[in-house]
């Protein structure tokens, strides 16, 4: 089931804002969900997204979430 931005936007900008020049990839949301104690909704939809895309900020990665269906109105 897909999630609210501001559950994804948590892990996000903590990426963003402990490494300003971050290029996370799929992965790396992903080791941040299962290291803390992320939904299962949020692990779900950055697992959806393709892997080895870079994203340069929160907007490409919303973006991302967006075009594969999960971000939840």
């Amino acid at each position: 089931m897909a999630a609210k931005w501001e559950a994804y936007a948590e892990v996000v900008e903590h990426i963003f804002r402990v490494a300003p020049q971050a290029t996370p990839t799929r992965s790396d949301f992903l080791d941040i969900c299962n290291a803390n104690e992320i939904s299962d909704d949020v692990i779900d939809g950055f697992d959806a997204l393709r892997e080895g895309v870079m994203y340069k900020n929160a907007d490409e990665v919303k973006a991302a979430l967006v075009a594969v269906g999960q971000i939840a109105d």
